[in-house]
């Protein structure tokens, strides 16, 4: 099997798989990508691919569901980049962003005790959050006034749910009160942790016709995106599973406001061996048959959770376009999706003919003839590539990252080239230089040479945006 993960030996990650090995209704795979790794708080490695037959196992992949990637083509060039153009994008993208505030305040918010308060230019009110759960990236496209041709660049175009599938949503059932509450706030603003927005300049084609079909040109700047989710999948996907990525506070707080959520009703007392075992239990790997009541819950809940990821990046593009100086002489600097996909995911898919359900770990859905983003490092090439047929073998799924596989290769400053990074917290940019990028070529290869993708072009980091 292409990928297997039979050969992989580091002793965490092998760990990890022999758990996940007596999940009796995996039926394809376990698939470990090139760049696979252990993490803490994660169940499952990064990289990783498994597909289930009638049942969901939501450890199988992250609790943020939809955490994905975009890329953005804009009409700049690297002769509009300069420090001032840094300093001057990353004010005006941050100028909306609420202001910090305690840890006891947060808790609060967290909680859905207290509300965020005034509504910022990006916020939502509540029936424009339901809409976005249930629309995903067309509410979030018209809600922020941008054209509807940028769905054709976002996977499943933004929205997981058939008109049949929306008639059916109870948002009452599946929303958390902290995901009402926080989930209006910060949309399309997250660059905390290993999430961040940089600016990069096209600095190679590798492929004329493949780079003309695709916007891409030498010398352009392009920006790169790995964040969103947002607020309210990060609630669902605590609520809808029992996960190790939490603090002892938060498993405290949590276990009562799920018992709450889950048990607090006529139905949940009716469900409650179903949504204990599910949700509460700490066996590994608890299999949901997706035909219950309770898996058709828990399946809505994830639906939702993607919808409202794909409309997350929706208001990222929105505050990009805002944030963008104007063109020098030119007309106003603008930007667009290249392509948007989620890396966090449950989907339902066929496979080799049987229809499964779809468990990817910090990996993407390849889609033949669209876009595919590999971020190298903060301080090495990316690659942007064209899906190809032989992602079939691997359903379809492909690493978004080669960072880790970077980390392990000789780390050599070059000085010649230089990523300038703006942190909310420091009015200082800081400079750092880049390294070779073997690792990156080593997994695009990897990549290549199985017809997984086709790549089009290399991206050098020029700026990047970090901190909440």
């Amino acid at each position: 099997m292409t990928f297997s993960c039979d050969n992989i030996s580091e002793p965490e990650i092998r760990a990890k798989l022999e758990k996940i090995s007596r999940v009796k209704s995996i039926v394809a795979g376990p698939l470990c990508l090139p760049n696979i790794h252990p993490k803490r708080g994660l169940e499952a490695p990064p990289q990783f691919v498994a597909a289930t037959s009638g049942t969901i196992v939501p450890q199988l992949t992250a609790p943020a569901m939809n955490c994905g990637m975009s890329v953005f083509t804009t009409n700049l060039t690297k002769e509009d980049f300069s420090p001032e153009f840094l300093k001057k994008f990353a004010a005006r993208l941050r100028a909306q962003v609420a202001p910090r505030v305690s840890k006891t305040r947060a808790l609060l918010y967290w909680l859905g005790i207290l509300d965020v308060g005034r509504l910022g230019l990006y916020d939502l009110l509540k029936n424009e959050l339901e809409d976005f759960f249930i629309n995903g990236a067309e509410a979030a496209i018209k809600k922020y006034n941008l054209p509807e041709s940028e769905l054709d660049h976002i996977e499943y175009r933004g929205c997981v749910l058939s008109e049949e599938e929306r008639r059916a949503i109870n948002l009452k059932t599946l929303v958390p009160r902290s995901s009402y509450t926080n989930g209006r706030h910060e949309m399309g603003y997250n660059f905390g942790g290993n999430h961040f927005l940089e600016i990069h300049a096209v600095e190679k084609i590798l492929d004329k016709d493949l780079a003309l079909r695709s916007d891409l040109r030498e010398g352009q700047l392009v920006m790169m995106y790995h964040g969103g989710g947002g607020h309210a999948t990060y609630h669902l996907g605590r609520y809808f599973a029992h996960r190790e990525k939490n603090t002892r506070a938060e498993r405290f707080v949590l276990f009562w406001l799920k018992l709450l959520f889950h048990f607090g009703s006529s139905d949940g007392i009716k469900n409650f061996r179903a949504r204990w075992n599910a949700y509460f239990s700490h066996k590994p790997f608890p299999e949901i048959p997706a035909d219950s009541t309770e898996g058709k819950r828990l399946w809505q809940s994830i639906q939702i959770a993607l919808n409202y990821g794909y409309a997350f990046r929706v208001a990222l593009l929105k505050r990009i376009n805002d944030a963008l100086p104007p063109k020098a002489g030119k007309a106003t600097g603008e930007a667009h999706f290249l392509w948007d996909a989620a890396h966090n995911s449950i989907t339902l898919e066929n496979v080799d003919g049987r229809m499964l359900m779809v468990h990817r770990q910090d990996a993407m859905r390849v889609f033949s003839d669209k876009p595919v983003m590999i971020a190298g490092n903060y301080n090495t090439l990316s690659c942007i590539g064209m899906g190809s047929a032989g992602a079939a073998k691997t359903f379809w799924s492909c690493t978004p990252s080669a960072a880790k596989t970077i980390e392990k290769r000789a780390q050599t400053p070059n000085p010649e080239h230089y990523t300038l990074v703006s942190k909310r917290k420091n009015p200082d940019l800081k400079k750092i230089d880049h390294i070779a990028s073997d690792g990156l070529f080593a997994v695009v290869q990897e990549l290549e040479k199985e017809d997984i993708i086709k790549p089009i072009a290399l991206l050098r980091p020029l700026g990047g945006i970090k901190g909440h």
